[in-house]
């Protein structure tokens, strides 16, 4: 019987497309990635070199899903466009006022 090869490369770009819940971030972020859409040019880099596999690109352009993103700038660090700042998370005020 003939064996398989198997590649061990990583493929660019590769990311599970589901996080898993146990993975979500909660309250404790201190940083958030912005995308800049007017710089952002859907390179994909910001999408390739995140950890938590929280951007991706849509319509050409970069978008975090903040419910996993955990706000470490790994993606603000390796954009060539500088179309990501890193910005102070700011709590929502709930409907009764407090938070």
């Amino acid at each position: 019987m003939k064996e398989k090869e198997i590649s061990l490369e990583l493929v660019p770009g590769g990311w599970v497309s589901t996080p898993r819940p146990a993975q979500k971030t909660g309250t404790w972020r201190t940083l958030r990635p912005v995308v800049d859409v007017e710089k952002c040019i859907g390179c994909g880099i910001c999408e390739s070199f995140c950890p938590e596999t929280t951007i991706k690109v849509v319509d050409g352009k970069a978008e975090v899903d903040y419910e996993y993103c955990k706000g470490c700038g790994v993606c603000a660090n390796e954009c060539t466009s500088q179309a990501i700042a890193m910005e102070l998370e700011v709590e929502e005020e709930s409907e009764g006022g407090g938070y």
